[in-house]
């Protein structure tokens, strides 16, 4: 067993169990603002230091990019300088000018650069191109860096001749060689960001779980001692001598112990058809009913509750044909829930409304109450399970907040569709649709 001191928790044997520890700290909420906040500030540092790292890659890439050119660029000049040796008359006419664009290109393959650049022979003395692979790049060529002394001869001299290169996609490839990178990244801070906010809202939603159940026991505990204790006391006034040999005295603690008895049934009853209903391999048992008959009985086992609280139940069962295929006992419970939640939501006499109307090939049944009305924001809940509307007491209004779990399973299985139209005061309308035939 466990029991609590303080903020801690202990074994009777006075050892200290952590994982209780650990438990209550994880159910704080500021101990889950702590840890999104932590996140936040990781997955921003995060984004910095790759940001700082691209660009570090990026000028890592560009130094080797210029490496790699230099180096072909060497051997390009080493290849032109033997061939205009051998014609030392005319160096500059030595060689076919276009065929220095594929020395070039192949030598920056040979590096690792697979990049056509534009390709330009330069006259220093004379401030010309004596040949351009692309007349339109001569501009660029003449700024560009790559810019490499060449001496037809084989000697330094005083003609001036440079070989200029211009690479248009230069930065298009170093972008490239770290977009994988990137990308990878990215994709891992995104995967890490999912998997953490999944995992905040699965602990919200357990913590959310966690206090529905807790109030689903003690409503459940409260609601089935109250019957207990009402027969039990009935049971003893009925052992009393005097009032066992009055009739009528006798016959009102049976009758009590009949609701009472009735009661508790329906709450069990409930409770195992909301829990087969949880397992979504359930089948139903189709078969042809009669809605309005099914309306007509549940009304009339309301009317001693109605008169007793000084309401009323009024029928208006318009549908051209009350004929379904469905479960007679889920449709029948359907029906009792939903009467039950109007009568239990209705702070004055109850006033209840079963109507049912024909729209195409489809039957309408909707219940309509004129009790406390249900918020906009409570509306899109109420058919969670354990969810109930606050009403400032645990047990002012009697339930398991089950019952419109439990309907809306109903009208899943038989391919219906159920919506609520409702306003704080005005009270509440369910309305049910089912497929006919």
């Amino acid at each position: 067993m466990i029991c609590r001191q303080g903020e801690k928790y202990f074994s009777l044997t006075g050892v200290i169990r952590i994982d209780y520890i650990i438990e209550e700290i994880l159910m704080k909420r500021w101990f889950r603002v702590f840890v999104v906040s932590l996140f936040a500030v990781a997955a921003v540092s995060l984004v910095v230091i790759q940001f700082y790292q691209t660009r570090r890659t990026f000028s890592i890439n560009d130094n080797m990019f210029n490496v790699g050119v230099n180096h072909a660029m060497d051997e390009v000049i080493r290849q032109l300088n033997g061939e205009v040796m051998q014609t030392p008359n005319r160096p500059t006419q030595a060689f076919n000018y276009r065929a220095l664009d594929s020395v070039i290109v192949e030598e920056l393959l040979l590096n690792g650069i697979d990049i056509h650049p534009a390709v330009g022979l330069y006259d220093g003395n004379q401030r010309s191109f004596l040949y351009s692979s692309d007349a339109q790049m001569e501009d660029f060529l003449e700024e560009s860096p790559y810019r490499y002394t060449f001496h037809p001869v084989g000697v330094v001299s005083g003609n001036q001749m440079f070989i200029m290169l211009h690479f248009p996609s230069a930065e298009l490839f170093l972008q490239r060689n770290s977009r994988m990178y990137v990308y990878m990244s990215l994709f891992l801070i995104v995967v890490i960001a999912a998997l953490f906010f999944t995992t905040i809202r699965m602990m919200a939603n357990q913590r959310k779980l966690d206090l529905m159940k807790t109030e689903f026991i003690n409503n459940m505990t409260h609601e089935i001692k109250t019957p207990i204790s009402t027969i039990g006391l009935a049971c003893e006034m009925l052992s009393d001598e005097s009032i066992a040999q009055d009739s009528v005295s006798r016959g009102n603690f049976i009758e009590i112990i009949n609701d009472e008895n009735q009661r508790m049934r329906i709450l069990v009853e409930t409770i195992l058809q909301s829990a087969k209903l949880s397992n979504k391999s359930v089948k139903v048992t189709l078969k042809e009913v009669d809605l309005h008959q099914l309306i007509a009985r549940v009304a009339a086992s309301f009317r001693l509750t109605l008169t007793h609280r000084g309401g009323s139940i009024e029928l208006h069962l318009n549908a051209l044909s009350p004929l379904l295929l469905a479960d007679e006992l889920h449709l029948t419970n359907l029906i009792y829930n939903l009467v039950d939640n109007g009568i239990k939501y209705s702070s004055e006499a109850p006033k209840i409304t079963l109507s049912t109307a024909t729209e195409g090939s489809r039957i309408v049944f909707s219940v309509q109450d004129r009790g406390i009305g249900i918020a906009k924001e409570n509306q899109k809940h109420i058919f969670d399970k354990f969810y109930r509307v606050s009403t400032g007491n645990v047990h002012d209004v009697k339930g398991f907040g089950i019952g419109l779990n439990y309907v809306s399973s109903v009208v899943r299985l038989h391919h219906g569709s159920i919506r609520l139209e409702s306003e704080p005061g005005k009270g509440s309308t369910f309305i049910v649709s089912f497929p006919q035939g």
